[in-house]
This record gives C-alpha cells, sequence and structure tokens, in this order.
C-alpha cells in the first residue's frame, strides 16, 4: 500500500467503523422499499447517480465514501426493484391471473398452503393452486388464491387437496386518502387473486394431506387448541389459544376493542413481545438452575449455553404459532442477537438490530410496509436506545457517599424500577408517530397498563400456556394442574384490561400525520437522544418551533380557516359517503356507508381515517340522506368517535337491528336530532346555502333526502337514492335543480336518472357512488350514457377511488385519489 493510500485511510474514519455500512447498507435497502411502495416510478435516467461515486473511485483520498455510495445506492435499487416487481409482477401464462377472466366462474384444484384463518362469521382459506379444470381436461396452473368462506361447516386443515367453483377477482383498494393499501399488502404476501362462497358445501375434499413435519406441527396445535376450548372458560380459552397457538379468532370484536383502548392490543398478536420473553424466561432458568452444576460452570460458558437453549424454545413457540410472518420476523431477531452473544458480540445491540433488519429486508421484499415490522423494530431501537441515554444521564454510583449497607431498600430499587418503568414510555414514544399515522389513535392508558399486563402476560401466562399445550398432549391429567394455575390469571389480565379501558381519557383520537410530519417527529425525537450540547438543545428548541408554526400556519388555513368549499366523496364501495368542508372550519358528513353483514365498519375503516388525515376530530353535522344499510351502516362509529352537533334525516327510518343500534347511539350522544323535508327554510353554514328539496313534509314511507348546496355561482346537487317518482315531484314542484356537479341518484339505476330529471339538473361533472364489481350490475350504461350525451363528465368511485371537489364560488376544480384524474371549469351561474 502505498503511503498516500495509508494516510486516506487514517483520514476517512469510515472505513474503520463496520457497524456504520451495516446500518446504512440497511437504511438504504428499506428506504428503497419505501420509495417502491409509494408507487413512484424511478425513470431509468436514475441510474446516472452511480457515474457520480463511480468516478471517485480512482481518487484515493475520496475512495471510501465512494465505494460507500455505491453500495449504498446498489441497496437502494435492490429494496426498490424488489419490492416494485412484488407489486406490478409480470404473471407467467400459467399463473392464475393470466389464466381467469373477472366474472367468469373456475373450477379449480388446489392445496391449502396454510391452516384456515377462523373467525366468528367467516374463514379464509390461502389456497395454492395448482390446475383449472375444463370440460376438455385439467390445466396446470401456479399462483395462491385468498378464499373467503362466510359459512365453513367442515373440518379443512393445512396440506387438503381441495376443488371448488369460485369467481376469481382481482383485489383492489378503496383508493381513498389515509386509506389502507389491500392490494398491495396481500401483493407482499404473494397473493393476487381473491375469491368469495357462500359456504363450503360445493368444496370437494380429493384428499387430505400427506404426512410431513409441518403437517404434524399444524395437528398439535388443532389438538392444543380444543385442549384448551375444553377445559377453559369461553373469553380465557379464546386469550389463551391466540397467546399460544396464534389462533385469533375467538377474540371479539369488543374485546380486541378493550385491548386497544388499554394500550396492549400488541399483546394479542405473537410477536417479538411474546417471543422475547419466552426467551428471556427460558434463558434466566437455564442459568439459574446451570449455576448449581460445578461442572458446567467450570466446562462451559454458562451465557452461552443459555442462549442457546433459549432460541430453541423461540423456535418452538415460533412452529406451535404457526410460524406467522410478524412471529417469524421476531424470532430472526433473538437468533441474530442471540449469535451475537455465541460470538461474543453481544454489545453490539444496534448492529445486531441492524443485521436482523437487512435479513429481514432480503428475504421479504416489502417488509418495511409491514406494520408489525415497523412497530417492533422501533420500539426496540428506542428502548435500547433510550435506556442506555438514561443510564448515562442516571449512572449506578455511590453519589450519595454512602456504604451499600447503609442505603434503605428505597435507594437501592428506586434506579432499577425507574429504568424498568422507562420501557413502555421509551416504546411509546418510539411507536407513537407511527401509530398515529397508522390507527389515528394513543392510548395514554398504555403508560399505566404496559408495566402491569405485559410481564403478567409474558413471564407467567405465555410459559403457562406452554406448558398446557405440551402436557395436554403428553399428560392430560397433569395439564389440568396448570390450567388450574392459568385461569385465574387470564382472569385478572381480562379484569386489568377492561379496569385500563375505561380509565378517563384512555384512548385518544388524534389528527393522522402526513409522512412529512411523522418524519420531522422522528427526527425531533432523535435529536433529543443525540443531544451532548446546551446549543444542540436551543438548535433543537428552535427548529421545532419553526416546523410547528410552519405546520401549525398551514392547517389552519386548510382546516380551521378555509376560505373554499371543499366535498369529498369517499370510495366506500356500493354505498354513499361524502365529507363537505365548509369555508371555515365546520364539517358536514353525509352517509357513511355500510355493508349487508356488518362485518365489514365502512365507518371505521374508511371514513374515519380519512376525516383523521383531514386533521378533522369532530364532525358538526351528520346527514342520513336514506335509510338504507349502505347509507347508515358505517355511521354509528362517526357518531360515538366525532361527537357531532346535530343528526339530520328524512322522516322515514329502517326496521332493522342496526338501524337501531344508530338511533340508540343518537339518543346516548345527546346529539340534537332534526327530520328534514322540503318544507324547511333554507340555511346558511359559512357562506353557503343548504336548501332540502326533497322530501315533502306530508311524504310518507320510505324516502330520500335530497339536499342542495350553493356557494356563489356554484350549485352542488345531493340526489339520494332517490328514484323516478320522486324525480317527477321535483319536477313538478318547480324546485331549482340546475347544478354544476350532481351525485347521480341511486347508484346509476335506471329506476333513477329519466331523461328529464338529467336536463333539468344539467350538470357539468355526475358523480357515481358505486362499488366494484357490485352484484347489481351499476351504474347501468344507459345512464352514463344518458349523462355523457348531457355534456356531463363522468367520475365514478369504483374506478377513480375518492373523488375531490374544491370552489371558490366561481371555479371548480377536481382530482381523484385512485386514478389521478383531475381538471377544473367555470360552471356559470347554474
Amino acid at each position: 500500500m502505498s503511503p498516500l493510500e495509508s494516510q486516506s485511510l487514517r483520514k476517512e474514519p469510515l472505513l474503520e467503523n463496520p457497524p456504520f455500512w451495516l446500518i446504512a447498507l440497511t437504511l438504504s435497502l428499506l428506504l428503497g422499499q419505501a420509495v417502491a411502495a409509494s408507487h413512484l416510478v424511478l425513470p431509468l435516467f436514475a441510474l446516472l447517480f452511480f457515474l457520480v461515486p463511480g468516478s471517485l473511485l480512482f481518487r484515493p483520498t475520496r475512495r471510501g465514501w465512494a465505494c460507500f455510495a455505491l453500495l449504498a445506492g446498489a441497496a437502494f435499487a435492490v429494496g426498490y426493484g424488489r419490492h416494485y416487481q412484488t407489486l406490478y409482477p409480470r404473471f407467467s401464462p400459467d399463473h392464475l391471473r393470466s389464466v381467469m377472466k373477472e366474472g367468469s366462474p373456475l373450477y379449480v384444484e388446489g392445496v391449502l398452503h396454510q391452516e384456515p384463518e377462523r373467525f366468528p362469521q367467516r374463514e379464509r382459506w390461502v389456497v395454492r393452486s395448482e390446475r383449472v379444470w375444463h370440460p376438455a381436461g385439467a390445466q396446470e396452473i401456479t399462483g395462491h388464491l385468498l378464499l373467503t368462506v362466510r359459512h365453513a361447516r367442515g373440518e379443512w386443515h393445512y396440506g387438503d387437496r381441495l376443488r371448488f367453483w369460485v369467481t376469481p377477482q382481482v383485489p383492489l383498494s378503496f383508493s381513498n386518502p389515509g386509506g389502507f393499501d389491500y392490494a398491495s399488502f396481500l401483493a407482499r404476501k404473494g397473493i393476487y387473486v381473491t375469491a368469495f362462497v357462500e359456504s363450503d358445501e360445493g368444496v370437494e375434499l380429493v384428499a387430505r394431506g400427506s404426512a410431513g413435519l409441518w403437517r404434524s406441527i399444524e395437528y398439535l396445535r388443532r389438538e392444543i387448541s380444543r385442549f384448551m376450548e375444553r377445559n377453559f372458560s369461553h373469553e380465557s380459552g379464546a386469550l389463551m389459544k391466540a397467546l399460544v397457538v396464534g389462533d385469533m379468532g375467538g377474540i371479539s370484536r369488543g374485546l380486541r376493542a378493550q385491548f386497544t383502548a388499554a394500550g396492549v392490543n400488541h399483546v394479542l398478536s405473537i410477536s417479538g413481545l411474546h417471543v422475547g420473553m419466552l426467551g428471556l424466561v427460558v434463558f434466566l432458568l437455564v442459568r439459574i438452575l446451570g449455576a448449581l452444576s460445578t461442572t458446567l460452570l467450570l466446562r462451559w460458558s454458562l451465557l452461552k449455553v443459555a442462549a442457546f437453549f433459549s432460541f430453541i424454545a423461540v423456535l418452538f413457540y415460533t412452529a406451535l404459532a404457526g410460524a406467522m410472518l410478524p412471529t417469524v420476523r421476531s424470532a430472526i431477531m433473538i437468533g441474530v442477537y442471540e449469535l451475537a452473544v455465541l460470538l461474543d458480540r453481544e454489545e453490539e445491540l444496534f448492529s445486531s438490530l441492524a443485521l436482523a433488519a437487512l435479513l429481514i429486508a432480503l428475504f421479504w421484499p416489502g417488509v418495511v410496509m409491514d406494520i408489525s415490522f415497523q412497530l417492533s423494530f422501533l420500539a426496540v431501537l428506542f428502548i435500547i436506545w433510550g435506556l442506555r441515554k438514561l443510564q448515562q444521564w442516571w449512572p449506578a454510583g455511590q453519589r450519595d457517599g454512602l456504604l451499600p449497607q447503609e442505603r434503605g431498600w428505597l435507594r437501592r430499587w428506586l434506579r432499577p424500577m425507574g429504568l424498568y418503568l422507562a420501557v413502555p414510555v421509551l416504546a411509546t414514544v418510539g411507536t407513537g408517530p407511527m401509530i398515529a399515522y397508522h390507527f389515528g389513535h394513543l392510548s395514554l392508558a398504555g403508560f399505566l397498563s404496559n408495566p402491569v399486563v405485559v410481564p403478567l402476560v409474558g413471564f407467567l401466562v405465555v410459559p403457562l400456556g406452554l406448558a398446557i399445550g405440551l402436557f395436554s398432549l403428553l399428560s392430560p391429567n397433569l395439564a389440568l394442574i396448570f390450567v388450574w394455575l392459568a385461569e385465574p390469571l387470564l382472569s385478572l389480565v381480562l379484569w386489568l384490561v377492561r379496569f385500563f379501558s375505561t380509565l378517563p381519557g384512555a384512548s385518544i383520537a388524534v389528527p393522522i400525520p402526513n409522512l412529512f410530519e411523522v418524519t420531522m417527529l422522528y427526527l425531533i425525537i432523535l435529536f433529543c437522544l443525540l443531544l451532548r450540547r446546551r446549543a444542540h438543545l436551543f438548535l433543537l428548541i428552535a427548529g421545532f418551533l419553526i416546523l410547528t408554526v410552519g405546520e401549525g400556519v398551514y392547517w389552519r388555513r386548510e382546516r380551521w380557516n378555509r376560505k373554499e368549499l371543499r366535498i369529498t366523496h369517499l370510495s366506500v364501495g356500493h354505498g354513499d359517503a361524502a365529507v363537505v368542508e365548509f369555508p371555515g372550519s365546520k364539517v358536514l358528513l353525509i352517509d357513511a356507508g355500510g355493508t349487508a353483514t356488518g362485518e365489514f365498519d365502512t365507518g371505521e375503516s374508511l371514513v374515519a381515517p380519512f376525516l383523521r388525515s383531514r386533521k378533522i376530530l369532530r364532525v358538526d353535522y351528520v346527514l342520513l340522506s336514506h335509510p338504507r344499510v349502505d347509507h347508515y351502516g358505517g355511521m354509528r362509529t362517526i357518531i360515538e368517535e366525532f361527537a357531532p352537533s346535530e343528526f339530520w334525516s328524512g322522516p322515514s327510518s329502517a326496521r332493522t337491528f342496526r338501524y337501531e343500534e344508530l338511533d340508540e347511539a343518537v339518543e346516548r350522544s345527546g346529539i340534537e336530532r332534526l327530520f328534514l323535508s322540503s318544507g324547511d327554510p333554507c340555511r346558511s353554514i359559512e357562506r353557503v346555502r343548504l336548501c332540502v328539496l326533497s322530501p315533502a313534509k306530508d311524504k310518507t314511507g320510505e324516502s330520500s333526502v335530497v339536499l342542495r348546496l350553493s356557494f356563489g355561482q356554484v350549485n352542488l346537487l345531493f340526489a339520494g337514492d332517490i328514484e323516478k317518482r320522486e324525480e317527477r315531484a321535483l319536477l313538478q314542484s318547480g324546485a331549482d335543480l340546475p347544478s354544476a356537479v350532481l351525485k347521480v341518484p341511486r347508484h346509476g339505476s335506471l329506476t333513477a336518472s329519466t331523461e328529464e330529471f338529467v336536463a333539468a339538473v344539467k350538470p357539468k361533472l355526475a358523480i357515481f357512488s358505486v362499488g366494484h364489481r357490485n352484484r347489481f350490475g351499476l351504474p347501468r350504461g344507459e345512464v352514463i350514457s344518458r349523462y355523457r350525451e348531457a355534456g356531463s363528465e363522468i367520475l365514478r368511485t369504483d374506478q377513480d377511488g375518492a373523488i375531490i371537489i374544491e370552489t371558490d364560488g366561481e371555479r371548480i376544480r377536481y382530482r381523484t385519489h385512485g386514478s389521478g384524474k383531475k381538471g377544473e371549469f367555470f360552471p356559470g351561474a347554474h
């Protein structure tokens, strides 16, 4: 090596810091995955990035940084390329996606790829498709199919070979701002086709799965689950099954809500928490028992022996829990750390965490978008980092000048207890921004509940549950002794969860931060952990104030001091939901969608996330335009969580259990209830004029509210679910119908949108609120043609996603969240 090269190496500490390389490459790989998840298509000229560091390879003083930039760029490219290929694959000719035709049934043969997921009202099967049967014979195919079975009465297990008729579909997302990308979620699991069957009566069992290791494990899991069902009370058994074998089918929605409100929802899913605590229990037991053997102490490293057996226990638990992805990733994290222990590198916690993340990201191309991955790594990172900082700020010294025997028990335990209580605080701070981003809620009760519930579950309930599982197979009578011990502990856990969930302010709704805001929050937290000088503190405070003021100015104008009228027609499937943001700050919600079965709450899953993404925590007015479930099904959640001051509806109501639940929620909340009719005078809210055009005051029977909004020269008509007779009544009444924007009545059915009505409204923008592949075949082609012939531009929530309309009273701008369509026009006076 030349003297010049030796000198350059000494000037580049980067080359002497391998952990920095590992961490940077891991972050680059994850960043590439995140960019691919944003659906951003990088142009080919992005490869020119490699020319700059490549040219520096020939300069000895810059060679280290050039190598680093090239490797980081390559890691980014690998992360981006593999994740993008996962989201937008090129299907082979024999893949199910290439063979299928949407809307056409297929007779499929395949094998259950995993044990069915059982829920109270349905089952979900992941089927590895192998062939499609035609009248002329079989065609070999590949690809996984996610099959939802409404009523499953048979016993179906991993490895079963099945044949069934299905109508395969391409998975879709609702495409709302702040919404969940379901199609991408399935793609990261390797699933690109879904289907639904009402029952399993038409499913033919061709053969049971052949014997094998994994089938044997699944058999043991079923036997353990059945033993727990027989010998525990209902709720205790459901909780124990969730903790031991990963079966959450018995956890009711109400119980899950209580765990969420108490801030311990993570206890229900087997992940790093349970796996790590079990590993710690086994590790401590081996060390304690091993210390009794002089031979073991002299011949072996007890630390390494304990780490080895701890990892064996982790592998056993992972297999018993069904080897679900979060559990496997947690096992990898623990395995990497215990490998570091075996190699005498246990102090390098950050390197171990980065290596685990790197291995997981290489194996699962889009893992960075997995919520459990994000929360697990953020929690571990901030616990490790935060405890190190606390130990620096609060060293274990004898600063008080007292000898150990002179200290009281309080002094001896004060620091350990302080560090222990800091763990849930650090985990909450580290995961808080991401939890707010994904769920729009933060649990303040978690600061109190986690130090109590988590050790109880991790150190007592889970080990007892594993012992019950093991002895239920070997000696059921002995297992009953452990059941007798575990039952009161499970009852205590459930009581504690209910207690913490009912505390005032246990769970609070928060505005959903956008990605920029999440990034800024984490930068602020990281700066707090990196602080070394007082000057840095002033810089941090100044930066925080600047960002806060900037965000405050933006959202004050956007949310509380708007100059424009903003209307968002949400994509809620076959139903209606529109959010009206008046100039100023008041908000009106018109309908909230809904499904016939009620299994999917559109209010909770679609409407509420959008509202919180717009920083809306209170809806001032709620309008139920039509007493049908596709309008009111998701409304109870809005009533309970967004505290409206007025509830508007027509004079008619529905005689269903779910409508009665909505009525009860309105009554409990004390909301003022108004019944609207065309006889009511028009009302002004923030310079927007609202006029009810239908129903008539003396209208009886089922009827829909028609509402017209006027702002400046712009009129917008919400026609609800009126039919031809209501349209004729509106025309005969002389109602002021011309409107630039029309929410098309009856989802585009032939029972509405008569030629006379369309001609009277003359909309320049016709909005169809419909569900993709709805069973009614809406909107009908004749209706679409009718509006196009009238000069209307057509927008559909099933194809375009959420439709956002903004107007200043003169000009209308619109854009769609899914398809990306946008435009603007001047409607003139209507």
